[in-house]
């Protein structure tokens, strides 16, 4: 019997107000701790029907303050306090999945306390205009204490890892999240559309509006998945050009999102991810990938067998790598191959070794 199967478990969420890659994780470790308790800054269940309904979920008491538009978000410099306030006195084992504050919780020393980041909290690490750099000295210093009390540090890749050795001089352990791999598959006969294919939240980060435009200049097809804050922008970019070969999606169900990865010709990454989930899925689809070559997608794509690197952030770079892709043949197997490497089985395994391993 596993060790944990008679442990009383409590797992720690950021927020429950979303869906993308993180969630996907989550979802994943819940199969390793199928009975464990939710905790979260704040929890909005109209925005969470991808989540099992026999779960116990307990909410900070940003929960409870009046609802704003970007809500939790402007609460932000209330977080280590709130999640401060949960009391783990009646579990074995705290697992804690961030990029902001699950490190901050405060657990009894008979409690095994792992903490699984994303990323290191990015808000607080970026440059700050000179009249905000005071505040954010201070969070930093707060953020320094609040890492030493998780017994154990777990990331999602070597990227994130070296960010930690940078910030913290630390060295947490990696273990690489994964995808469902009975959910992307190949078609039998692989039939690539015209199109190039973004999946992303819009966000600022993740430089949307630089592949539409290196797209637009390139006379090429792109398709976007996804919704957020930066929708309307991007609408009204995608109008501004005056360009019918790019097209704004917002979210689609997963039979859809399917059929966009099988038919297209490369999946294009702009940012830089801290892991990035996407990639995978596109690979295990038996797409290539044509991604900027920092973050995670280094390592999960291999150049010139699964995909291609752009060097800059640039519209320019990314247009030389779409001019590139034409005289590559990227074979389907490969790519399957290079996914299978990652899937949410080996995931729910390593996690549920590393745990039981550390007890």
């Amino acid at each position: 019997m596993p060790k944990t199967d008679h442990q009383r478990v409590a797992i720690f969420y950021d927020w429950l107000n979303q869906w993308g890659g993180a969630e996907r994780v989550l979802l994943a470790s819940l199969q390793a701790f199928p009975k464990a308790d939710l905790y979260t800054i704040a929890h909005n269940p109209s925005q969470t029907p991808w989540l099992p309904k026999h779960y116990r979920i307990f909410s900070s008491i940003i929960d409870s303050l009046p609802k704003l538009p970007l809500f939790p978000l402007p609460y932000s410099p209330l977080f280590p306090l709130a999640v401060e306030q949960f009391d783990f006195s009646e579990y074995d084992i705290v697992i804690s999945f961030t990029s902001t504050v699950g490190h901050f919780l405060i657990t009894p020393p008979s409690v095994k306390y792992f903490c699984y980041f994303f990323n290191i909290n990015r808000h607080v690490y970026r440059q700050h205009p000179f009249y905000l750099q005071p505040l954010a000295k201070f969070y930093r210093r707060l953020d320094t204490i609040a890492i030493n009390r998780p017994d154990h540090l777990i990331c999602d890749s070597y990227t994130v890892q070296n960010r930690f050795i940078d910030q913290y001089a630390k060295r947490p352990t990696v273990i690489y999240p994964g995808i469902d791999m009975s959910l992307f598959h190949p078609l039998q006969k692989t039939s690539p559309g015209g199109y190039f294919l973004i999946v992303s939240r819009l966000v600022p980060y993740k430089k949307i509006d630089l592949a539409i435009h290196a797209c637009h200049q390139s006379g090429l097809q792109l398709k976007i998945v996804g919704n957020g804050r930066q929708f309307g922008y991007l609408s009204r970019l995608i109008k501004k050009l005056h360009s019918p070969n790019i097209e704004l999606l917002g979210n689609v169900d997963h039979s859809e999102l399917l059929g966009f990865y099988q038919h297209c010709r490369a999946l294009l990454i702009p940012q830089v991810e801290d892991f990035g989930l996407t990639s995978l899925e596109a690979q295990a689809c038996g797409r290539p990938v044509i991604a900027y070559r920092q973050g995670g997608q280094t390592e999960t794509v291999i150049d010139g067998r699964t995909g291609l690197f752009f060097e800059r952030q640039t519209v320019e770079s990314l247009k030389s790598a779409l001019r590139r892709f034409d005289s590559y043949r990227f074979n389907p197997k490969d790519c399957i191959e290079n996914a299978n490497k990652f899937s949410e089985k080996a995931f729910v395994l390593n996690l549920t070794k590393f745990v039981q391993g550390h007890l």
